[in-house]
């Protein structure tokens, strides 16, 4: 968790009894009225920010990390400033510093941060959102060759996954498309792409272990994120995506993997999928076998 949000509960509850303690000095030494409304003025802005914070935070798979971070690294110095002139204006009512325009000066730095953070957020808003939809004709090629650098990727770590006749191509996207084939844009552009198939998957009837979730169910295949991209977390965004597709569907979620592909094996468990044992694809084709129940 960022700095902006870690411990706010504590640091509100001693900007209280900041407040008490001014208004305990208060009556022995006179405070300015001014500083004591000022101070409350700065901690309902502030809340107001953590507000929009939480508001950003629930909505930060739907947006680049770069411009996510951007956003948090903003609201760190506005919070510092904040912080920095609470601070001040405390002290200050109770020894009387009386430096002149510092409180004037600190104040405009903050609206300046404010207005600019806000510009800063309108401006690369609409550019910086992702897009997760159904494929459609037009992304075949985009998605082939993300399926073809992902066996690719598979084959360079020694895992038997679509490798031989099991290679991805067109036929298989044809399979899907606009059917259950989804992808996820960002600047216009594919960076990842799943099957979500509802229903009863019949691979995922006769399984070695027991499943924790129930029908209906959305089973996930076929995940796959072009390499320009991998480090960007593109994948586990995609994943947040299904998550509240599954919510508002009211059907929970079935994953499986290959037993040798460890990367895939991590990132589902790091995305809050419980092993559940082992299926048979197609007959022939081992899998390990992962839910997450959505519907409680």
């Amino acid at each position: 968790m960022n700095s902006f949000c870690k411990n706010k509960k504590q640091a509100d509850y001693v900007k209280l009894i900041f407040l008490v303690i001014m208004f305990i000095f208060g009556l022995s030494f006179k405070a300015s009225t001014g500083d004591y409304i000022l101070l409350i003025v700065l901690m309902l802005i502030e809340f107001a920010f953590k507000i929009g914070f939480k508001y950003i935070n629930s909505i930060s798979y739907t947006i680049s990390n770069k411009f996510y971070k951007n956003i948090l690294n903003m609201l760190n110095i506005i919070n510092f400033e904040f912080e920095f002139l609470f601070i001040y204006i405390f002290f200050d009512s109770i020894f009387e510093f009386n430096i002149k325009y510092l409180v004037g000066i600190i104040f405009g730095i903050l609206v300046m941060s404010i207005i600019f953070f806000s510009l800063f957020v309108s401006l690369n808003l609409k550019y910086e959102v992702l897009t997760f939809r159904m494929a459609n004709e037009s992304d075949r090629e985009s998605i082939l060759e993300i399926y073809l650098e992902g066996a690719e990727s598979l084959k360079a770590d020694g895992v038997d996954q679509w490798q031989g006749r099991y290679v991805p191509s067109f036929k298989d996207i044809d399979e899907h498309l606009g059917i259950d084939l989804y992808v996820l844009e960002y600047h216009r552009k594919i960076v990842s792409t799943v099957c979500l198939v509802e229903g009863i998957d019949e691979d995922y009837e006769n399984i070695k272990g027991k499943w924790n979730t129930s029908i209906p169910y959305i089973s996930i295949h076929k995940v796959a994120t072009s390499n320009k991209y991998k480090k960007q977390s593109f994948a586990k965004k995609m994943m947040s995506y299904i998550e509240n597709l599954a919510k508002r569907k009211r059907m929970d979620l079935r994953i499986d993997t290959h037993k040798d592909n460890k990367k895939m094996r991590n990132f589902i468990i790091s995305c809050g999928y419980k092993y559940t044992g082992e299926v048979v694809l197609q007959g022939e084709l081992e899998r390990l076998a992962y839910d997450k129940v959505i519907v409680k």
